[in-house]
């Protein structure tokens, strides 16, 4: 089977496969582009597969690359979402009204509140500092900015 057949033969199978897992049709697109790429990067492979073998090898690849894409999506969402409203509660606050917040956080939240969103540590190595859970460590966390929310608002 040549390259051009897969393409032509499972194009639009694959691509209703991939519209199926991402509910958009970008994505889809941008997902079937990948596994195409990878088709061609491993052609030598596929050369010897007969026809259903190339069809399998494109729906794994496919899925293999929207997992990899959702995991990557969620570890990066949250980190995303927490800079932001960071970046929006240091733009609104001057330096000191700042310390003077996190100042009021209890001892355990505002040491994890200063470590993660000032120093750069992740919630994994801030665990592994306090001997706590990484859920714990996240847990806290959100506590902290919900108090902080809190007293900005009033």
């Amino acid at each position: 089977m040549e390259l051009e057949e897969l393409y032509g033969k499972f194009y639009k199978e694959i691509l209703a496969y991939c519209a199926a897992m991402t509910k958009s049709a970008a994505a889809a697109e941008d997902l079937i582009q990948e596994t195409y790429l990878r088709a061609m990067t491993h052609w030598g492979d596929l050369e010897d597969l007969s026809r259903g073998q190339c069809r399998a090898w494109l729906y794994k690849t496919a899925r293999n690359l929207f997992i990899d894409q959702a995991r990557k999506q969620s570890r990066e969402t949250p980190a995303d979402e927490e800079q932001l409203a960071l970046a929006s509660f240091q733009e609104d606050l001057s330096q000191a009204a700042v310390a003077q917040l996190i100042g009021c956080l209890p001892e355990g939240e505002k040491a994890l509140f200063t470590m993660r969103y000032f120093e750069g540590y992740n919630a994994r190595e801030l665990g592994e500092i306090f001997a706590l859970p990484p859920a714990t460590v996240r847990s806290r966390l959100a506590s902290a900015k919900r108090r902080l929310r809190e007293w900005i608002e009033e």
